[in-house]
């Protein structure tokens, strides 16, 4: 395979690093290790193993690194959680209902239209203000 070349000063040179595609190529994408034969299948397990073996160190301290950071995370949602339970709720401000909003403006015809309705539909809270 041509290796790309690379104008440099005038100079036109191979480049000896291998393209972007042949170096994140992950060589095991086509194996299937159930298609492998007995031999073929140790060779594959070896590999796996000294690959494995050899970046276990920094798989440990990623491992660490994320512990820890989920640590404080949970210790944040704690924290936040006591928080937004410590505080008392706002107050609401005072609802005025449809019938006093109706009266208010003058439509006393119709707040009584309402209330008349809410007595039929709602008995139980006939009397209350909504």
């Amino acid at each position: 395979m041509e290796r790309p070349t690379t104008e440099w000063a005038g100079a036109t040179t191979q480049t000896s690093r291998p393209t972007i595609a042949e170096a994140t190529t992950d060589p095991s994408e086509d194996v299937r290790e159930w298609e492998l034969d007995a031999n073929g299948r140790h060779v594959w397990e070896a590999g796996y193993m000294v690959g494995y073996r050899t970046a276990e160190p920094q798989l440990v301290a990623e491992v660490e690194r994320l512990k820890q950071l989920l640590e404080q995370a949970e210790s944040d949602a704690d924290r936040y959680y006591a928080e937004m339970c410590r505080r008392p709720a706002p107050a609401e401000p005072a609802r005025q209902s449809f019938s006093e909003l109706s009266r208010i403006r003058g439509e006393h015809d119709r707040a009584d239209r309402h209330d008349k309705r809410m007595a039929e539909m709602f008995p139980q809270y006939a009397g209350t203000r909504a």
